[in-house]
């Protein structure tokens, strides 16, 4: 019942999450023109959410390191910050399907919108269990009540999303290895004419290549935002800001930007 109480454990350093701030903001920026000029309709309005999420989080953030005890900013933060890698996922998800089409369903061990309806199905029962669970745990801190129900429901979700992030990996790696490692090369794949000179670009090569980085690095921030929800909202890697910052802003910033020159409309077509 202590009104100035700081949830945090910490106060947030003002000019890294500044820094975060303008970094999302343009990233957010950047993807809503590249959407809208490529016409990339799931991708873009994934992304636009993803960013647009980030965004708000580390205002958030921002206003926290003027005050740490306001709850609201909090809130906003925490749950934003939780979501928005869930909705970078759905995009990257759909982008297999779309590049088995290219490559030629013949060459898939799964028919391109098999991958498309697992994994984004996979990712929505994330997105619920996350949003649920912060929901729960919002409501829980505001009332001053226990927030354990509503933190291992978030648990569970980020560690579902760290499972469907494992297998699409795996999914993507045969992929990645069957037609470019057993086929030398794209241009002996044996799929649909009128995408051929997608395939033989080498650019084609080195956009894969960057997505695999990119879902690598969502892949562990899920890992460490597992372990530091599973050890409480007063543990450890919950009240050392150096970790979010590294473990959590960093590589969710490093994943969106690395799809701002490597953005799938210009690869792709």
């Amino acid at each position: 019942h202590n009104d100035n109480y700081n949830v945090y454990g910490y106060t947030p350093l003002r000019a890294p999450n500044l820094a975060a701030l303008i970094v999302f903001a343009t990233a957010w920026a950047a993807h809503t023109g590249l959407a809208v000029f490529y016409q990339q309709i799931w991708f873009g309005v994934c992304l636009f959410i993803a960013a647009g999420l980030e965004t708000a989080g580390y205002i958030g953030r921002f206003l926290s390191s003027s005050d740490p005890t306001i709850l609201n900013d909090f809130l906003v933060q925490i749950i934003c910050l939780t979501l928005g890698p869930a909705f970078f996922m759905a995009g990257t998800y759909y982008l297999l399907a779309e590049i088995v089409v290219i490559w030629g369903i013949e060459n898939s061990r799964f028919k391109p919108w098999t991958y498309s309806k697992v994994f984004i199905s996979l990712d929505l029962v994330s997105i619920v269990l996350q949003a649920l669970g912060g929901g729960m745990a919002a409501t829980a801190l505001v009332q001053n009540k226990n927030v354990n129900t509503g933190t291992h429901i978030m648990v569970a979700g980020l560690a579902f999303q760290v499972f469907a992030t494992a297998v699409f990996m795996l999914c993507w790696l045969d992929f990645y290895w069957t037609q470019f490692q057993e086929n030398d090369t794209a241009a002996n794949v044996d799929g649909p004419e009128k995408f051929a000179h997608i395939r033989n670009a080498k650019k084609t090569k080195l956009f894969l290549f960057a997505l695999g980085v990119s879902i690598t690095f969502v892949f562990i921030r899920s890992i460490y935002r597992v372990a530091e929800l599973s050890l409480g909202w007063t543990g450890y890697l919950m009240t050392q800001e150096g970790y979010f910052l590294v473990l959590d802003c960093l590589m969710v910033a490093i994943a969106i930007w690395i799809m701002v020159p490597f953005y799938p409309g210009y690869f792709l077509g």
